[in-house]
């Protein structure tokens, strides 16, 4: 009995090898092939305009009395101003 079993189980495989090993249904007769080649691109980069900007002279109104003391601190530069 288990010979049978084993014969018909190997005779089915050979049958579901050889279902599987016929080939697909027919390509159809013409095909397209489409190739895209990448076109050249042009990038043109123009520089920036120099732009020279001249600071305005500060508006300076002093009065009698006024004074401004600069001097090296600890941390680096100190201003001292005195507005009367």
């Amino acid at each position: 009995m288990a010979r049978s079993i084993l014969t018909l189980a190997a005779v089915g495989g050979a049958a579901l090898m050889a279902a599987a090993c016929q080939p697909a249904a027919e390509e159809p007769a013409e095909t397209t092939t489409v190739v895209e080649t990448p076109a050249p691109v042009v990038v043109e980069k123009q520089a920036p305009p120099v732009v020279v900007e001249t600071p305005a002279p500060p508006v300076v109104v002093e009065r009698e009395g006024d004074s401004t003391t600069v001097r090296a601190g600890r941390d680096g530069i100190e201003v001292e101003t005195t507005n009367r």
